[in-house]
Formats: C-alpha cells, sequence, structure tokens
C-alpha cells in the first residue's frame, strides 16, 4: 500500500464472527486466499498467507461458509494492519495474515459482520466499522482480555 499507517504488526488470536463474513476475492496465487470482511463496499481486505486456512479454503465444498474453514482460520497469526492514507473515504484497511512468530499470550484480532448493530462492551484498543448495507456492518477490532473472557465462537 501506499502512504500507509501500520496499525498493529505483531501476533493475534484471530477471532471470526457472523455468517457470510468474509467474501473470497478470486486469485490464481496458491500462496494466499485474499477476503473482503462482509463485502467489497467494506474496503476491509485479508490476504491470509498461512498453509491451513488456504487448504480449508480450498478443499471445503462451502467455501469459506463450513466449519472446518472456521477453525482454521481461527488460529494464532503474526498479523499487520495498515490503513492507506489516500484521502478517499472510507480508507481501505489490509490485513496481512502470515504463521505466528510462536505462541504467546496475544490480543484478538476480532473479524466479522454484526447483524444488529450492536458491539459488545470489550477492553477494545481500537476497531473500523464499516457500514455494508442499512442492517449489517462489517469490523475489524483489537482487543486485549483474558483468556477466560474470550468472545464465544
Amino acid at each position: 500500500m501506499l502512504n500507509e499507517n501500520v496499525l498493529y504488526r505483531g501476533n493475534v488470536q484471530i477471532h471470526l464472527q457472523g455468517p457470510r463474513a468474509l467474501l473470497p476475492i478470486d486469485s490464481s496465487r496458491e500462496d494466499q486466499v485474499t477476503y473482503f470482511i462482509g463485502s467489497k463496499k467494506s474496503r476491509l481486505l485479508i490476504r491470509d498467507f498461512r498453509e491451513e486456512p488456504i487448504l480449508a479454503a480450498q478443499r471445503a465444498p462451502s467455501g469459506v461458509e463450513a466449519a472446518e474453514f472456521a477453525v482454521a482460520f481461527n488460529q494464532p497469526a503474526y498479523a499487520e494492519v495498515s490503513v492507506a492514507e489516500n484521502g478517499t473515504e472510507p480508507e481501505k484497511v489490509e490485513i496481512n495474515l502470515r504463521p505466528a512468530d510462536k505462541e504467546e499470550d496475544s490480543p484478538v484480532l476480532w473479524l466479522g459482520v454484526k447483524n444488529d448493530l450492536l458491539m459488545p462492551m470489550l477492553d477494545i484498543e481500537w476497531e473500523i466499522l464499516r457500514p455494508i448495507s442499512s442492517k449489517k456492518i462489517a469490523f475489524t477490532a483489537m482487543v486485549r482480555f483474558d483468556k477466560k473472557e474470550a468472545p464465544a465462537g
């Protein structure tokens, strides 16, 4: 990305929420899978370079809606979250996911689509919310909490 502002770099635990939370983008690359969160309109882009989620997306008959995909996707990752500063509204957010460096207590990178327009009260460091329809909002947020407070899947 040109003129980008890095919001976060480091290990995270991924938590994907909501039906049809990821919209896959057709790509001929075998070393990554690319998605929009919710819809292209959100401008929240994920590039996943982790082997297990790539394989799960390719082999599941129902693709990213399959339970096996969610299990593979919700694995720890090394994440880089960047916001493009190109003067457009809304700005493009790019999330690159790579294999986690090591196991450690990491914040949660929470991704998905909310249908009820409500966000629970959590210790949120930052959040980006993008309306994608009159009733749906695509989001990404960085949450820190104790393991016993982890969001339910």
